[in-house]
């Protein structure tokens, strides 16, 4: 069966929530937040905008079956000046399905659907400098970086560095 991929829907963010804690606590080296901290709230900030169909602020899921394997989200900004812009957050995909372009097609999929919002001309992301693979992919569908901030995260005594890229509606070149 073919890997489904769309925005989730209100009764789904019980599943989303499960993801969200699942890819904190086994990918914890490439999130800010981090599983001792968001398992605490009793909702997670985009179930909230999942519940209530935000227009601004939405969650992509990449399905088999029934199965929610990934996830990508798009967090529009709220001031006056800078809603012509969003961020793409929560890039994961289970790690029995990397590799074989589920996260490149969760990105695309909010792309597209971002673009379609009034108003949205750019969208940007962030990644662990060192996340060569993550960087790449954002590369290669037209994301480009615009700097690196040294020590952006420190766990424990080790810092790492995040790289900030963006994406202008005008550059964007969908797949098809």
């Amino acid at each position: 069966m073919p890997i489904i991929i769309r925005k989730l829907l209100p009764h789904e963010s019980y599943i989303y929530r499960e993801i969200r804690l699942s890819c904190m606590k086994n990918a914890s080296d490439y999130f800010g937040s981090t599983y001792e901290e968001e398992v605490l709230n009793p909702k997670l900030k985009f179930e909230t905008f999942i519940e209530i169909k935000s227009p601004d602020h939405f969650m992509f899921g990449a399905f088999d079956d029934e199965t929610l394997i990934g996830i990508t989200g798009f967090h529009r900004m709220e001031r006056q000046r800078d809603r012509h812009r969003g961020e793409v957050v929560q890039v994961y995909v289970d790690a029995n399905y990397r590799g074989q372009n589920v996260g490149e097609k969760l990105i695309r999929n909010v792309l597209e659907y971002a673009f379609t919002l009034d108003g949205i001309e750019q969208a940007q992301l962030s990644a662990i400098a060192g996340n060569e693979k993550a960087i790449k992919l954002y590369e290669k569908i037209g994301f480009r970086t615009f700097g690196i901030q040294k020590n952006y995260f420190k766990m424990g005594e080790t810092y790492t560095d995040q790289c900030f890229m963006q994406l202008f509606k005008s550059d964007y070149l969908p797949l098809g």
